[in-house]
Parts: structure tokens; sequence; C-alpha cells
């Protein structure tokens, strides 16, 4: 028999990409909306009787809920989603509002309560539960208090549902999402938290809503009782800790890089080892004035090193790159400059391999004379770290001795080197 779900807020954002990734995926989906009705409505004409609109409820209402227990009670269904959430900027500690706050209360904590207990009698045995709390719960609000303790909330109700359920085998979980790319979003978490979350980026409905159909569905049948966490990450980072490397470490890139390059003079000396990344390598304008200035301080008799790994796939592109070329052909000032395998790399120094490329990325030590160690791009603006380590700085020049000593002695080949 065709299974059936009923996602609460299914009109917009993560609800609307959990409402058609049911769809796509068979379901029945009983949607209910508030003030998105023609979003409902497109959905009906893609997908036709199987998205079934209910509504609109202005869960804010606590009447408005329990009117969507008289409408769909009967209706036995294989999972609910309660998805339907608010959000108050104003409700603050210096502003704090009770009305509002029973609001957004009402919404995101009452509205999942009252949904899971007035239906128990309509969950189908072995069904499931999956309610939405946000990674918001986990820590003291400055702003919007009764958001964040109305999703704390919602942790606490998913455990006493779990243990209530459990006896008909209906699973019950959550999930905490982080910064979502929906029309809930607040600037400071569509430009903000990527650069607190470790990839970098905010997520997308979809993304969501695929996490809530697997809590759905067989594949997690022993899942229960869980809040799940999608934020990339960020609840990982700590502040004090980041801010801590940061003060020897920070990101730079190459309005940094040319610069400090440009500043180098006789006896400075410089070892770049590039792990050329897809990105890499290509033409734009601050790599072309990155070559200028390596070539420049070439002129000035600074020392410079420089290796270009690959993979044996790439080898072909990479030595025939127009910059690689241009790199080759005009660096004859340089002590070693060449392209390796990285395959050899591992074969001949498994040691040291793990601590080359996509990690300390830039280094600059200073003693009097200046050594700057370059090692890997992050992307076409950002380069990577400056670190200022001497225990650092001493383990990479150790690593870069060890392979240019196996490329000494010819055990590691080079293609296309100045020497």
């Amino acid at each position: 028999m065709q299974k059936i779900v009923l996602i609460t807020g299914a009109s917009r954002g993560i609800g609307r990409a959990t409402a058609i990734k049911f769809l796509k995926e068979g379901y029945k989906v009983y949607g209910t909306y508030n003030e998105s009705e023609q979003k409902i409505d497109e959905l009906i004409k893609q997908y036709g009787q199987n998205m079934i609109k209910i509504g609109p409820y202005n869960f804010k209402k606590i009447e408005d809920i329990y009117k969507l227990i008289e409408d769909i009670a009967g209706i036995e269904f294989d999972t609910l989603v309660l998805n339907a959430g608010t959000f108050s900027e104003n409700d603050d500690f210096a502003n704090f509002d009770l009305n509002t706050f029973n609001e957004v209360m009402n919404c995101n904590f009452y509205s999942q309560l009252i949904i899971t207990t007035k239906l128990q009698s309509y969950i189908k045995n072995g069904g499931n539960i999956v309610l939405m709390s946000s990674n918001d719960a986990y820590s003291g609000a400055y702003g919007s208090m009764s958001y964040s303790i109305s999703k704390s909330a919602v942790v606490s109700l998913m455990k006493c549902l779990c243990v209530n359920y459990g006896r008909r085998n209906i699973r019950v979980n959550a999930i905490s999402p982080g910064a979502i790319n929906t029309d809930m979003n607040t600037p400071e978490q569509e430009f903000e938290a990527p650069l607190w979350t470790p990839i970098k980026r905010i997520a997308e409905p979809f993304e969501v809503a695929n996490v809530i159909f697997f809590l759905s569905n067989s594949e997690s049948s022993f899942i229960n009782g869980e809040n799940i966490t999608i934020d990339g990450g960020y609840r990982n980072v700590s502040v004090l800790l980041k801010e801590e490397i940061e003060s020897s470490r920070k990101i730079v890139g190459y309005d940094w890089l040319n610069p400090k390059i440009k500043s180098l003079q006789k006896g400075d000396k410089v070892y770049c080892f590039d792990t050329t990344p897809d990105y890499g390598w290509i033409h734009y304008k601050e790599e072309e004035d990155y070559l200028k200035e390596h070539l420049n301080a070439l002129d000035r008799d600074v020392e410079i090193t420089r290796i270009i790994m690959t993979s044996k796939e790439k080898k072909e592109s990479i030595i025939n790159n127009d910059l690689v070329k241009k790199t080759l052909e005009q660096s004859s000032k340089a002590k070693f400059i060449g392209v390796i395998l990285e395959s050899d790399v591992k074969k001949y120094n498994r040691a040291d391999y793990p601590q080359i490329g996509k990690g300390f990325e830039i280094i600059e030590h200073k003693d009097g004379t200046h050594e700057l160690f370059v090692d890997s791009f992050s992307n076409e603006k950002e380069v990577g770290y400056v670190i200022d380590n001497e225990m650092m700085i001493d383990s990479l020049k150790e690593v870069f001795e060890n392979i240019y000593q196996n490329i000494e002695k010819k055990k590691i080949k080079v293609y296309g080197n100045k020497q």
C-alpha cells in the first residue's frame, strides 16, 4: 500500500524540500501551509493527487493546531514530519515580551507536542516521527530566546515520545539544522556562518530533507531517540580555540603574499610546495602577479626552491599548462624547480606525505633573514595560512629537505625541471 506522511510547514524551505523528497519516493503527502498556498499548489500541479494541501493553519494559535487534528483525524500515517516553525528577532533578554514568547513556543514546540500526542491513534505501528529542533538549542541566546528555548524543548519531547512510542515500534528522532538556505535565513547565517563552518558554506534544504527521509525508512531501523545535527560541523568550532590558533596562524590571500615576496632580498629564501588542486594554476590575475613577483625575487638573488606535486593523471595537463610552462622557462635562476608525482612522494617519503599540502599552506619565519614557506593554495582569493610557529616551521623544513634528498638521489623523478 502507498505510504502516507504528514509534513507541517510544507510550502517553503526545508518543509517543501522534504515534501518533494517524499513525493519522489512515492508517498502520499499531506502538507500544511499558512500563507504560502501558491507554493503548495505548485506541488499539486507537479505531483497530482499524491500531494494534498491542508490549511491554512497559523500554529502561533493553539486553536489552529487543534483544528489540524480535527481535519486529519481518521487518516493513518506512516510518518509525521513536524517541521513548521517561526522565529522572532525581537524576543530578546532586554525586550522580553511574554506574548511574543508564547507565539513562538506555540508554533515551534506546542504544535509538535499536541500533534504527536493527539494523533497517537493514527500513527501506524512501526511508523516514524521526525521532530524539528535546531542547533540553536545547544546555546544560550542573546536574542530570540523563545526560538532557542522552544527548540531545546523539542529535543526533550523527542526523548519522551521515544520511550512512550517504543512499545509500538514507532521510532522518534529529531534533527537540528544549522544555517540553511531558506527564507528564514538571517544575514548572519548567510554570510557569517560559512566563516565558522569547517566546510565553509551553509546547507541547501534538500540536504536536510535527505536526512529526514533516511530517518523515516527502514535503512535507519535502529536509530531511535536521537537528535541529528546538520550544520556542516559548525557546532564543533570553538571561538576561543580558533582565536588562539589564529594568534599564530591566519588566513591570507594574494594581497598579503605578493607584497611579502616583493619585500624579500638577497639572502632570503623561499620554499614552495604546490599541490596543484583542481582550481590551481589557472589564469587569474592574482596568480599572474604572484609569478611576476616570484621571477623578480629571483633577479634580486632570493634563493627559491619550488616543487610542483601532481597526480599521474594530471601530470601532462600540469606540465603543459601555460602558467606552469612560463614558470619553468623563466625560473632558471631558481635553486630547483620542477614537477614531481604524488605517487612517488607517497612511495619514497611515506612519513612526510601526510604533512604536506592541504594543511599549513603559507608559513613565514624571521630570524634576521626571511624564510617563506608556501605549501598549497586554497582558492583563487585565499592562498592559505601565515604561521609564526618555530616548531611547525622546523617540521616542514625537514619534510621539504627529505623530499628534496630523494629528488637528488633520483628516486623521485622530476619532469620539466630547471636546476
